[in-house]
């Protein structure tokens, strides 16, 4: 996928966190049980399941942000991959810079048990942490350690993101469930190609990140807005008509076959083109 779809994409999957919210199942073992046996027995059975959302203030203080897809097919026989884009925020302006596309590519299989599709949104806490995204390759776990993000609203859990530090907050959802899955082993690779035909020339992802990079393509300001939306710049916190802010599903809230579907009906290859592979699934395509 090139660099401007990422960026939508990545647009997408930020607002379904932080607009739409996750459904995460609450434990009730500390709950008693009330009422007569009748009643207790009409009750539903199984864990409530209540809506989170990415707190906005955790977008307020990030360094850096990573949002991306990633799934288990055929292509990958020993884990899982994925593509999305890197995005900083630039110290000397707290503006966010260019994007930087980015591979992804885990050998657990345990990634991605009991679901196809997952979508991901990494919080990078420390401008230390963010360094390490400017190498060519990162594991994720080994070289940079990572920790389940905070999720709610409220004064609390606000006071939560400070006291909880960690270099890298993780969010991963499937189908509008949270994910508690473990991304510790998956390696993080620049798309150094990509990034040269999205500005026209090469960049290293260090130079991109630090603001020395832009471009007017419509899709980056369709995900910065997005974000500015999601730390809660009021002009931006709201959905009129003609805004920026991305609208609409994100990849996840699909299943695999739904995806496929959906996105080859948009395919028109060209006459005598070689083979393609669906970009919407996070692939690579070969043109003539």
């Amino acid at each position: 996928m090139t660099i401007d779809k990422e960026s939508e994409k990545a647009a997408g999957i930020l607002r379904s966190f932080f607009k739409d919210g996750v459904y995460v199942e609450e434990s009730t073992e500390s709950v008693p049980a009330t009422g007569t046996k009748n009643q207790i027995d009409n009750k539903p059975r199984g864990k409530p399941k209540v809506l989170k959302k990415i707190p906005s203030e955790a977008i307020r203080q990030a360094k850096g942000l990573v949002i991306f897809t990633a799934m288990r097919t055929r292509l990958w026989f020993s884990g899982a991959g994925g593509s999305g884009v890197l995005i900083a925020r630039v110290p000397e302006t707290g503006e966010w810079s260019g994007l930087s596309g980015i591979l992804l590519h885990t050998a657990g299989l345990g990634f991605l048990v009991g679901a196809d599709i997952y979508d991901c949104v990494m919080v990078i806490n420390t401008y230390e942490a963010l360094e390490a995204f400017t190498e060519v390759r990162v594991t994720l776990g080994s070289e940079i350690s990572v920790a389940a993000g905070p999720v709610g609203v409220g004064g609390v859990l606000e006071s939560e993101v400070h006291k909880r530090q960690a270099p890298i907050w993780t969010y991963v959802k499937s189908r509008g469930f949270y994910a508690g899955v473990q991304i510790d082993g998956t390696i993080v690779i620049e798309r150094m190609d990509e990034n040269e035909v999205f500005y026209g020339r090469k960049l290293p992802a260090k130079e991109i990140l630090n603001g020395q990079a832009w471009t007017n393509n419509h899709s980056l300001k369709v995900l910065t807005d997005t974000i500015k939306a999601a730390q809660g710049d009021r002009q931006f916190d709201q959905s009129p008509t003609g805004s920026n802010v991305a609208m609409g599903p994100s990849p996840s809230d699909y299943g695999f076959a739904e995806l496929a579907d959906t996105q080859m009906a948009e395919v028109k290859p060209a006459p005598n083109a070689g083979p393609q592979y669906n970009a919407g699934l996070g692939g690579h395509s070969a043109h003539p």
